[in-house]
């Protein structure tokens, strides 16, 4: 078992860092309710007239000023900037449009009144091509998509969750539709790098037509060179480069069909659900159909041989209820694995299960006497209303998810003035509430809930939801005064930066916090040995250095250790056997915390016989 050597910190590693806490533009509170920004490209080139969109966080809350933004954007002036007004305290996205530009940032930032955003876009990539038949004829008027099939690092689809971010993404799809001219010639362009299947025809691709037709509606999409979604070769887009010669000899392939039913197995009937048709082996979704009321039945045309996921999401309200004390009721499927090889599937049957919801209050504490402690005399406050609120799942479905997005469109609120809060659609397990804190001089301290025999129950491991539970009476607790460290490790001997991939655990040394998942915290070390920890809550610690094996998985699956009993305990019996703690005082940051590691293999120092 390998443990962390911790070095006592020298006077100036006591100094408090005032930069953690005054220097980000996220820290400023603000009265007037504004956000300055700009746009670049390539070169820190301005963009003129790109289009900004700003979407509040708690988009259930306003979900009129969201279409109102997605309608009538902002427009960035001859200098790339733009000015929003007019703001409500809250936590807001913002993103930018251009024709051909895209974002250079996969990452959704979170902005409050006061701050200054600054947004990067890169010139996008072109796929080109032509369409020709069997016969080698030119095919005019068919419709083309590219879909995205992974990363650019090899790795799955990043999921993109933020409703700003798709409603704005949904925007930049109209500068389409793209169709092949009279030379059967296409050229789709805007692509973020990454690899895509390009399609030809098909009504698969009538999601982005916007009503428009094409001759080629009724027949299956072909895919580049001339293939069924099985065999489709991909393509590799690089930003602000042209893919061409992507050439496809076209198939007039009707498909087949895929018909069902959709049940609710308790709870409201839905007055509409949404079907969706996505790929088995990642969850992209090739296409959806809507059932209102009054009907149980769907069907799915012109599909291709090949895996299929079909799953259901029904809405029984409107989504601006979403910021009501009940949320809107809604209820989603497991999905079904379908499989069509050469013949129709019917009989598929959907069950609708009813979705759950988490509602309480935030409140938020200040320093008693910040005038005492000579730290905590620059602490910036800020309103109630910029704290993030969150939920992740500890289980979450295993395999592709094709309602990932939709779901994950609203796992984030934001409380009222009043703190009032409310998160919905969240499905059936182990939840974890995660804060998003607008300042580094707050902290978490408790999440609980006071039953109706008045006892008060910890809830910071975990929140348990059964379908269709409308858990109320969460009482979240932000305090101000919180602590941070900024260091770096070095490995022994040599004191040099990690060639290993180490992650850092804060460790609470009390006996009474062991249970307290609230007290663990962790970081990943940087390749050149930094990490840092903000947002800490006072009191005594131990560092525990371990080489994680999970570094496969992406930082949004990645489980905490404090969620798992097990891992706790772990931690302490490391943190306990280096002997070395550090005690961290209300508002202390520490600076330049010199960490010394002790691998768990140390290199072998004989020479070889």
């Amino acid at each position: 078992m390998a443990h962390a050597q911790v070095d006592k910190p020298s006077q100036s590693q006591n100094q408090v860092t005032q930069g953690q806490r005054t220097s980000a533009s996220s820290e400023t509170r603000s009265t007037n309710g504004r956000i300055k920004g700009s746009v670049t490209s390539d070169g820190g080139r301005p963009v003129p007239d790109a289009s900004i969109f700003i979407f509040p966080v708690n988009v259930g809350n306003n979900l009129p000023g969201a279409v109102t933004s997605m309608l009538r954007p902002n427009t960035s002036d001859v200098d790339g900037k733009f000015e929003i007004t007019s703001l409500a305290a809250g936590a807001y996205t913002i993103s930018a449009s251009a024709p051909g530009l895209v974002s250079s940032d996969s990452d959704t930032k979170i902005y409050r009144p006061g701050d200054t955003a600054s947004i990067s876009l890169v010139k996008g990539g072109v796929i080109t091509g032509k369409v020709t038949s069997s016969s080698g004829e030119p095919v005019v008027g068919a419709m083309m998509r590219a879909v995205k099939v992974r990363e650019p690092d090899d790795k799955p689809l990043k999921t993109r969750s933020s409703i700003g971010t798709q409603m704005s993404q949904s925007f930049d799809m109209m500068l389409g539709p793209f169709r092949t001219d009279d030379r059967g010639i296409y050229r789709i362009y805007g692509l973020t790098t990454g690899y895509y299947q390009v399609a030809a025809g098909g009504a698969a691709a009538q999601g982005m037509s916007f009503g428009l037709s094409s001759s080629y509606d009724a027949d299956a999409p072909t895919y580049f060179p001339s293939s069924t979604l099985e065999t489709a070769a991909e393509v590799t887009v690089r930003a602000g480069e042209e893919s061409s010669g992507i050439d496809i000899r076209y198939r007039e392939n009707r498909g087949h069909s895929i018909g069902g039913t959709v049940s609710v197995s308790s709870g409201p009937t839905p007055k509409s659900t949404t079907v969706l048709l996505a790929r088995a082996n990642n969850g992209i979704v090739e296409t959806s159909t809507v059932i209102l009321a009054g009907r149980d039945t769907f069907g799915f045309d012109t599909v291709m041989d090949g895996e299929y996921l079909v799953t259901a999401m029904g809405t029984s309200g409107n989504y601006g209820a979403l910021a009501g004390p009940e949320g809107i009721s809604a209820s989603v499927s497991a999905p079904r694995r379908i499989t069509i090889r050469g013949a129709d599937v019917t009989g598929v049957n959907l069950t609708l299960e009813p979705l759950s919801s988490i509602a309480g209050r935030l409140s938020l504490v200040p320093i008693q006497d910040p005038d005492s402690v000579p730290a905590c005399k620059k602490t910036r406050h800020a309103p109630i209303e910029g704290i993030v609120i969150s939920t992740r799942e500890e289980n979450k479905q295993s395999g592709p998810d094709p309602l990932l997005g939709p779901l994950g469109a609203f796992k984030d609120t934001t409380p009222t003035e009043k703190g009032e809060f409310t998160i919905a659609l969240l499905r059936p397990g182990v939840h974890h509430l995660d804060m998003q804190l607008p300042t580094t001089s707050m902290f978490v301290s408790a999440i609980t809930q006071l039953q109706q025999d008045n006892k008060t129950i910890d809830l910071s491991k975990g929140l348990k939801l059964k379908p269709g539970d409308k858990l109320k009476g969460v009482n979240v607790t932000v305090k101000e005064g919180a602590a941070g460290i900024q260091g770096r490790l070095v490995v022994d001997p040599d004191n040099k930066p990690p060639t290993m991939k180490i992650r850092v655990h804060l460790v609470p040394a009390e006996k009474d916090s062991a249970e307290d998942a609230l007290r663990y915290f962790e970081s990943d070390v940087a390749a050149d040995g930094s990490f840092s920890f903000t947002n800490v809550s006072p009191g005594k610690y131990w560092l525990v250095g371990r080489e994680p094996s999970d570094t496969t998985i992406t930082e949004s699956d990645r489980k905490p250790l404090s969620w798992d009993a097990g891992s706790r305990a772990a931690l302490r019996l490391e943190g306990e056997a280096s002997k070395k703690v550090i005690e961290l005082t209300q508002c202390q940051g520490v600076d330049e915390y010199v960490f010394n590691y002790v691998p768990l293999v140390r290199p072998s120092t004989k020479v070889p016989k």
